[in-house]
């Protein structure tokens, strides 16, 4: 009755870059997690920690008996929420949830930290926008967390990544769907690899690998289609559709509507609006990206 639940497992040194050398660190990281909803009938967390014990030997066979062969510095097990409405609204006046809070966070890796670093330039001048005008009504605010088709894109890829309850998945499924993508980016260099690594998704890189994914494996789109649902996929295909806009938006309109606002529009509430709207498109679109 407890449904089933896909693993992932991750492991890296600690400290390198920070004063030691790639090699020298005797302290490792090593992660194990897992998609799913927040279906009651879900394995506890309590639960899911001792499957990390039982199974750690068997991803790590150097650890024959964690309790004896392990000198363990920190335990660290909890569960990272994220919402498919995200980021989410303010529910009063004059508050506002910033980072984690917000749900502005990557589904996928959880980088909350990452997503704050990332907006933080948008929500500060947005914030700073919103005192100096007295621009402090809920429904004001919620432009600042507005609506990011390629945050609610990025829906798709968990739920392909996780098991509902009662299903049954062939146990490659998930090798073979990161193998053809992480290869098919690859391919295509750093210019659609980086973004993505780094959470932000992005229109041009998003059609492009998924397109090659489906020429380099097309048997294996039927089975795709089958575990994430058709409800969900019709629903993934509105968000993608919204990037394609947003993107076009962002490099066709805003340049035109930006010194026009600032010009003409003399309504503070207004302006503030046309401002966030702008924002919107360009980080909805992942067009906010700069490359290194």
């Amino acid at each position: 009755g407890k449904g089933s639940n896909q693993y992932f497992w991750e492991a890296f040194p600690v400290g390198i870059g920070r004063g030691k050398a790639p090699g020298t660190s005797d302290v490792k990281t090593t992660y194990m997690f897992t998609y799913m909803d927040a279906d009651e009938n879900r394995p506890s967390l309590l639960e899911l920690f001792e499957d990390y014990w039982k199974l750690l030997p068997i991803y790590q066979p150097s650890v024959k008996n964690p309790e004896s062969d392990l000198d363990i510095k920190r335990i660290l097990f909890a569960y990272f929420p994220t919402y498919r409405d995200s980021p989410l609204k303010p529910e009063s006046s004059r508050v506002l949830a910033v980072g984690d809070a917000s749900g502005i966070q990557s589904p996928l890796s959880f980088g909350g930290f990452g997503a704050l670093t990332r907006h933080l330039g948008r929500v500060g001048g947005a914030i700073s926008e919103a005192l100096e005008n007295d621009v402090l009504h809920k429904d004001d605010l919620s432009q600042i967390n507005a609506y990011q088709p390629n945050l609610s894109a990025a829906w798709m890829f968990q739920k392909a990544m996780s098991v509902k309850m009662g299903q049954t998945v062939d146990p490659d499924f998930v090798n073979r769907l990161l193998a053809t993508n992480f290869k098919v980016m690859d391919e295509m260099g750093p210019k659609t690899m980086r973004p993505f690594l780094q959470d932000v998704v992005k229109f041009d890189g998003l059609v492009g690998s998924l397109a090659r994914s489906f020429a380099a494996d097309p048997v294996f789109m039927p089975q795709i289609v089958a575990t994430v649902g058709i409800p969900e996929l019709v629903k993934w295909m509105g968000h993608l559709g919204n990037m394609g806009l947003y993107s076009l938006l962002d490099s066709t309109a805003s340049p035109v509507l930006k010194p026009l606002v600032d010009k003409y529009v003399t309504d503070s509430r207004e302006r503030f609006k046309w401002m966030r709207r702008m924002e919107s498109w360009k980080y909805g679109s992942g067009n906010d990206y700069k490359s290194e």
